[in-house]
């Protein structure tokens, strides 16, 4: 296991996966051009190598999952979305099976299903984004999304 930690937020990476923290507006990993401004983080955790030039959400990375891998992405919005309702829910959150589906992806795979929270810490807005290569497997992989998600510290 190794520690990711950037732009004030620190995650511990499975041994065998990829992880990356950038901030939206800053050259994107691996030179992918990201257009927003740059005091929103973004991380990735995957357990699979995310291909370069990789979207905020996954785009370019989705696609190439297999059953039995998944992607965690960790979405800061601005700090004025944090007073919103959208974002109203505080603390990090874990997922749960009901909150797995085949519908809410950015891009609809078949097969594959995903989870979106949002939520605010210490006045920062974020969304959870997470795909599972495999909605049929969510049940035995969730508890490795979670173990991602407990490791989070957010300042």
């Amino acid at each position: 296991m190794s520690r990711l930690t950037g732009s004030g937020i620190t995650v511990d990476v499975p041994s065998g996966w990829e992880g990356r923290i950038y901030s939206k507006g800053s050259p994107g990993p691996r030179g992918a051009a990201v257009q927003h401004s740059p005091e929103n983080a973004v991380v990735h955790v995957a357990s699979f190598p995310l291909p370069p030039g990789t979207g905020d959400y996954g785009g370019g990375a989705v696609e190439q999952m297999t059953n039995k891998d998944l992607l965690v992405v960790l979405m800061e919005h601005g700090r004025q979305s944090a007073s919103t309702p959208l974002f109203a829910a505080t603390g990090i959150p874990r997922i749960t099976t009901d909150d797995v589906s085949t519908t809410c992806l950015q891009r609809l795979i078949d097969g594959q299903g995903g989870a979106q929270q949002f939520f605010t810490v210490n006045g920062r807005a974020f969304c959870l984004y997470v795909v599972f290569g495999s909605y049929a497997r969510r049940v035995r992989t969730i508890p490795l999304v979670n173990d991602i998600v407990k490791s989070l510290t957010i300042t």
